[in-house]
């Protein structure tokens, strides 16, 4: 409506115009949404990375699959079994709680620690935070091969738990120089900004850059 008042006079012609569930002539919603980019490609300026900065290496996707390791099965298990009702229900009203199952999964999936009671004593950094984790035994292996050819590595997360694993871990492997910096969410500004120039400096011994996914997007 800002942008062309003589055009887009109300909501409910908008609505009517670019609804795909209104249109009774078959259209799909790519086709909608092909339309909709079409009229506004006029009016937005879209700047990608590799046009604004030539320096960059192309990127590359690599992604990995592992399995997971015997206590997170037993775990994974006993989530689903737990759970039982709602999926077989599958309805609308259980999407709230699926969701939830959904979660505790992904916490599974990542390493079993993140569920409280999982962790057997002696509390401490050793093997087994690398063997109770599929995902783990995996980034041992990757971190250790790339700390040997000189690389340095920003690990991301979407969850802040992950990263205290990820910092015993770093504690665990301290002697092999796995020497890191955080950010995540409740990094003031000063902080966030003397773990960059810690990590930037140069010879700098800081390995790993353990980032929140949240923060990390961020302006870093």
């Amino acid at each position: 409506n800002f942008l062309l008042p003589d055009i887009f006079s109300s909501s409910e012609q908008f609505d009517e115009w670019f609804n795909p569930e209104d249109k009774g002539d078959g259209g799909s919603g790519e086709d909608v949404l092909h339309q909709l980019h079409k009229l506004l490609r006029p009016f937005l300026l879209r700047r990608l990375k590799k046009e604004v900065e030539k320096d960059l290496p192309p990127k590359r996707e690599i992604k990995l699959l592992i399995g997971m390791s015997q206590l997170q099965r037993t775990w994974y298990q006993n989530i689903l079994t737990k759970n039982i009702d709602v999926l077989n229900a599958m309805q609308g009203h259980n999407r709230g709680r699926m969701h939830n199952i959904l979660m505790q999964l992904r916490k599974c999936a990542n390493h079993p620690y993140l569920f409280d009671g999982a962790e057997e004593p002696p509390f401490v950094n050793d093997q087994r935070l690398i063997l109770h984790s599929g995902k783990m035994v995996l980034l041992d292996k990757l971190l250790g091969r790339l700390k040997k050819r000189g690389h340095r590595v920003l690990l991301f997360s979407q969850m802040t738990r992950m990263l205290d694993i990820l910092e015993d871990y770093c504690a665990y492997r301290h002697e092999d120089g796995f020497y890191y910096c955080r950010i995540d969410g409740s990094t003031g500004g000063p902080e966030r900004q003397e773990m960059i120039d810690a990590f930037n400096k140069p010879n700098s011994d800081r390995f790993l850059f353990l980032l929140s996914t949240r923060a990390g997007g961020l302006g870093i």
